[in-house]
């Protein structure tokens, strides 16, 4: 009879079963697989927790489906939410099908194909720092859009927006001057085409106030128009605010494409596989081009990077605010012995007295104004 043991392995917040047995603990994964499968396993995966936080881009196999593990937790889906993984997902060669879908559901467009193109600028001056956007294409009539992942607040976000839309237009402008050109006409009259700048915010912002009124909450469209009349302009520029922040809907609440784009993309990391409610439709794409073990291993090395960076800093973030709350606590008490203090000065009771019974000094004693 084989000999069977149960075992822990962290992971993110979804799971699949090894060995028949489901179950969810603390976003642990729990199986029971035979003893000596567990401790080859368990071998596998301490070798990797134990590498000190270097990136390896390593897989791990249970029940024969491929993760990777990353700080401790296991990934199967690229996090979309990261700059990193939103490039090598949305913005490589191959997924021009699967980011059309996403731009027609969200934006309402209607883009036949698309064409990536260069994504970084350089600045205006030798001192300016280069502009990157995470993915530049355009359609098939000329059409550009400039799509960003935000994932932490600036305080400009909007105006890195109308930036962006310049200098995407810039571009153009000098590509039509370069084609002019060799058509020894080298002219432009400023005919542009149509330009979108779609920004995913995944941080609380004022762009989707009112948004009952908006068709979808969670999409925020912006043109320059008449500011009485409310008639554009028509200069073709659009810039296009999706709130991920705000969209909290569980996975039984998406019934629409557009709910099902959105929980995707803000939860994929978080994914065991594609759910059930999503499998024929035009997301399940998506979740195949995520997959980490399709991926080149320098894929993976730089989202694990990415992932790493991020928790990092969320580290330190999460220490500075606890040191800051023990500092408020630390002066609150302070405050509130030498309040004490000076009421049992009032009261006359004596210097050595009032240090035993507040902790204070006996100089901080002496100092309390009366």
């Amino acid at each position: 009879m084989p000999i069977f043991a149960l075992f822990y392995v962290p992971v993110n917040q979804n799971f699949v079963s090894c060995g028949g047995l489901k179950g969810e603990l603390n976003n642990f994964f729990a199986g029971i697989v035979p003893c000596h499968q567990m401790f080859n396993l368990h071998f596998r995966i301490m070798n990797v927790i134990t590498e000190k936080k270097r990136p390896i881009g390593r897989l791990v196999e249970l029940d024969g489906i491929s993760y990777q593990l990353i700080d401790g937790k296991l990934y199967r889906y690229a996090d979309l939410t990261l700059d990193k993984g939103f490039k090598i997902v949305l913005g490589s060669p191959g997924s021009e099908g699967i980011l059309k879908n996403l731009l027609n559901r969200l934006l309402g467009t209607s883009i036949v194909s698309l064409e990536y193109r260069a994504s970084e600028y350089p600045g205006m001056t030798e001192d300016d720092r280069a502009s990157r956007f995470d993915v530049y294409c355009r359609d098939r009539n000329g059409a550009g859009f400039v799509i960003e992942m935000q994932n932490w607040s600036q305080k400009y976000f909007n105006k890195r927006a109308v930036y962006y839309s310049s200098l995407a237009i810039q571009n153009q402008a000098v590509e039509e001057y370069r084609r002019q050109k060799k058509l020894c006409k080298a002219e432009w009259n400023y005919d542009f085409a149509p330009l979108y700048v779609v920004s995913f915010l995944n941080f609380k912002n004022w762009t989707f106030e009112g948004c009952e009124k908006r068709a979808n909450e969670y999409v925020a469209t912006y043109r320059y128009c008449d500011v009485e009349t409310g008639n554009e302009l028509n200069d073709g520029t659009t810039i296009v605010f999706i709130d991920l922040e705000r969209f909290d809907k569980n996975i039984d609440e998406c019934y629409s494409l557009e709910d099902m784009w959105m929980y995707s993309i803000k939860n994929m990391s978080g994914q065991s596989s594609c759910p059930d409610s999503m499998t024929g439709t035009e997301v399940e794409e998506l979740f195949h081009l995520a997959e980490l073990a399709k991926m080149t291993k320098e894929q993976r090395i730089s989202l694990e990077v990415s992932i790493m960076s991020r928790n990092d800093m969320l580290n330190s973030f999460r220490e500075t605010l606890e040191d800051a709350k023990e500092e408020a606590i630390r002066e609150g008490h302070k405050e509130a012995s030498l309040e004490i203090a000076r009421k049992l000065r009032i009261s006359g009771v004596d210097i050595a007295t009032i240090v035993m019974a507040t902790g204070l000094s006996e100089e901080e004693v002496e100092k309390v104004s009366l």
